[in-house]
């Protein structure tokens, strides 16, 4: 029996070996292509070296082939040493308010863990989900899209820390069906911003619409009329996934009375749990408001965590501080940095005369597929913020040029912000690939499956709806 078991870990070890070696093969390989390719006026010295280094490391990141602290510092040292940037582009993400409402929403979502609030919050959502893996997976994501709804698409942090701990409080390790339930609260958390009224984006789009038609205006429901259907396609999602997963058969489906019986054993609410539900409505409150004070969404991830270990409140300990996953924010803050990076080499300008020149006197469906398959590339990157800020006013300017609703083109660009395969794509994204409940070969297939579902959607769907009520003209 040893020497079988043995003879297992070996064999084990020997296809882990091979994986990295067909890993690392591939990512110097696809750089290689790239750097054979000749500049031109459009595709200049800097871009190239640019492509070079962001596709050697987005395959490192994929096959995860280094850490994530190794990666995060290894990314924008590249882009420095190979000086295309100065070290205050290279870096320059840190100073990105993303990055730091991430050490905000960690030092909140980890304190609330310690003092059991978390899990309070998991058991009474699996409670009231009728104790089944499908309840809890459609639970997680009406979760994700309700925190939208009342934060103005500000609450994906909290939304990460509430699934995070559903998962937990579930006993789930990482594996296909703590990846759905991740999955699920994300594309609610964060992929519903492309239909909900997300100030940042539509404030994007809607300067970019004043440069060719002034005067107008973004409502709170352009989003929803144009990209709605968007959380059909989710549902329809995981839908999908709950039947190849085959997540009947789940032993978790038999346990909705030791929930019930483990919900009750919490008893009352602790004086610290209700600072700790004071706190978290006042992170909610100021996150609704905050687009009308005019005040940054980072102040509220910010000012709330440091409350919780204030003298009067303090329901953080220094504990809860030496547990946080700082690797993280390395992490996030360098795949923020493709996109800052990728802006200053001019990227999106690249992809846009590139593609432009195809456009004349094609379909309006064709049009409007090119344009999601700029936003689509340019994704891998650029940021959703970077490729609306970089691309919103060309993609405006190729409708109008085009003779089309120029709106249309903004709304593609929007769309394609979920078309994505890898988490550094997406803030909410990274972060919930960051707790640890993901694989990169789940995360990839569910992507793929939602990408394909889009895509069938808006040919099949979508277009034919705009074209049936007007907004394409």
């Amino acid at each position: 029996m040893e020497k079988t078991g043995l003879r297992h870990a070996e064999v084990q070890v020997h296809q882990i070996q091979w994986k990295n070696a067909i890993g690392w093969f591939i990512s110097f390989l696809l750089p290689a292509l790239i750097a054979f390719v000749p500049t031109s006026q459009t595709f200049s010295h800097n871009l190239k070296v640019f492509l070079v280094i962001t596709v050697f490391m987005i395959v490192i990141i994929a096959l995860e082939l280094l850490p994530k602290l190794v990666s995060g510092i290894m990314m924008p040292m590249l882009y420095m040493i190979s000086g295309i940037v100065s070290p205050q582009v290279a870096f320059g993400s840190w100073t990105s308010a993303t990055v730091w409402m991430v050490c905000g929403g960690l030092i909140f979502s980890n304190v609330l863990d310690d003092i059991g609030l978390l899990r309070r919050i998991a058991y009474y959502v699996i409670k009231k989900s009728g104790g089944t893996y499908a309840g809890v997976t459609f639970g997680c994501f009406f979760i994700g899209v309700a925190l939208n709804v009342v934060t103005f698409s500000n609450g994906w942090l909290v939304a990460s820390a509430v699934i995070y701990g559903i998962c937990k409080a579930m006993d789930l390790k990482p594996s296909k069906e703590s990846s759905l339930i991740c999955f699920a609260g994300t594309i609610g958390a964060t992929g519903c911003c492309i239909c909900l009224y997300d100030p940042g984006y539509f404030a994007i789009i809607e300067t970019a619409m004043n440069s060719v038609r002034p005067g107008f205006k973004v409502s709170l429901l352009t989003g929803f009329i144009y990209n709605g259907a968007f959380i059909i396609w989710c549902i329809l999602s995981l839908l999908i996934l709950l039947k190849v997963y085959k997540t009947k058969d789940l032993k978790f489906n038999d346990r909705k009375g030791v929930f019930d019986e483990k919900y009750q054993q919490l008893g009352k609410l602790s004086t610290t749990e209700k600072k700790g539900v004071l706190l978290t409505v006042l992170l909610l409150a100021y996150l609704s408001v905050a687009m009308f004070v005019r005040l940054p969404v980072v102040y509220g991830f910010i000012v709330v965590p440091i409350l919780m270990f204030m003298p009067g409140i303090r329901v953080g300990k220094m504990s809860v501080l030496k547990r946080l996953d700082f690797p993280l924010l390395f992490f996030v803050a360098s795949c923020l940095g493709i996109g800052l990076v990728g802006a200053h080499v001019g990227f999106g300008a690249f992809l846009t005369n590139l593609i432009v020149p195809i456009l004349a006197g094609k379909s309006m469906l064709f049009i409007c597929l090119v344009f999601l398959l700029i936003g689509t590339l340019a994704h891998f990157c650029m940021t959703p913020y970077a490729m609306l800020g970089g691309l919103a006013l060309p993609f405006a300017q190729i409708a109008i040029s085009l003779n089309i609703n120029p709106l249309i083109a903004c709304m593609c660009l929007l769309y394609s912000c979920e078309l994505l395969f890898l988490p550094y794509q997406s803030a909410g994204n990274l972060i919930m690939y960051g707790y640890g409940m993901m694989t990169m070969k789940d995360f990839f297939k569910e992507m793929a499956l939602k990408f394909g579902i889009m895509v069938a959607g808006f040919v099949l769907v979508m277009f034919p709806l705009w074209n049936l009520f007007g907004l394409l003209r």
